[in-house]
């Protein structure tokens, strides 16, 4: 563990201390569906084989700016139900001491300090159950607790690609061209082909977060089940998916929101009218 900014649910902990013990860790950020969708599988994990020797650390390393806020860890590592240790590396110096690339991203570790097992992304959980459960029978005779053996609800089939608003990773944008960090007047355009997104109304464009002012309206043409949003700020966003309204968010703090919950993977044109003042960083689908 390297260049950390504190730990939560723990004292510091470090990789020569935790010999002897078979050791998970994971890479994640709070707002990340990828690393949500995993952490039910992590927890029971935690929950079932702690006392067999295994210690998970979660490594919190953050992709936007209010994932830096101590406090804003420790509310949503409490709302998810997470209990083990949380490393804060806001300045990637544990992710950049791995040559971590990847959300979520798993590394298991032998008790002799060993790197034994790793996976990146979602999937293959009883594969990594199966490796932790291997590394604790190595040293003990005691009888371990049965396998979770959790049904893997990973995604599947092709959807649309993770889109962010910010001007610096903004892609596959249509309409207006886009004047960073100033705000100005979008006109949406008049047709989107797949994956594509477009302004209208009043927007100010910055380097990570697109910041509605007056009028400010997306649409996106999407392929998935469920479509999720980094939101901040405070105010609504209403919802329309293929012109008829889905539902009304309510941004109350600064997280990933729901805003489509659909029972199979389909083809659509979503719209979002925001309330001035709140902010979108990227999309995600399932």
């Amino acid at each position: 563990f390297a260049g950390l900014n504190g730990w939560l649910n723990s004292k510091p902990l470090t990789v020569a201390g935790l010999r002897g013990k078979v050791v998970l860790i994971d890479f994640w950020t709070y707002s990340c569906i990828n690393c949500l969708r995993t952490l039910p599988y992590i927890t029971s994990w935690d929950e079932r084989y702690r006392a067999s020797g295994l210690t998970i650390v979660g490594v919190h390393t953050p992709e936007f700016a209010f994932e830096r806020v101590r406090s804003n860890v420790r509310e949503n590592a409490e709302e998810l139900g997470v209990e083990y240790p949380i490393a804060l590396d806001n300045d990637f110096g544990t992710w950049n001491a791995w040559h971590n690339q990847y959300w979520p991203a798993k590394y298991l570790i032998d008790r002799n300090g060993h790197v034994r097992y790793y996976h990146f992304g979602e999937g293959d959980y009883n594969e990594s159950e199966n490796a932790i459960r291997e590394l604790l029978a190595e040293r003990t005779d005691a009888d371990l607790p049965a396998p979770a053996a959790l049904a893997d609800e990973s995604p599947r089939g092709l959807v649309t690609p993770e889109s962010y608003l910010g001007h610096e990773r903004l892609a596959r944008y249509v309409g207006t061209t886009i004047a960073p960090d100033r705000e100005q007047q979008y006109a949406f355009a008049p047709k989107l082909a797949e994956n594509e997104l477009t302004f209208g109304g009043r927007w100010r464009v910055e380097g990570e977060r697109a910041v509605a002012a007056r009028d400010a309206r997306l649409r996106l043409r999407y392929r998935a089940r469920d479509v999720y949003l980094v939101l901040t700020g405070r105010g609504s966003v209403s919802v329309l998916v293929d012109g008829k309204p889905e539902r009304t968010i309510r941004v109350t703090r600064e997280k990933l929101y729901t805003l489509v919950e659909r029972g199979q993977i389909g083809d659509h044109l979503l719209e979002l009218r925001f309330a001035p003042g709140v902010s979108g960083y990227a999309f995600t689908f399932g």
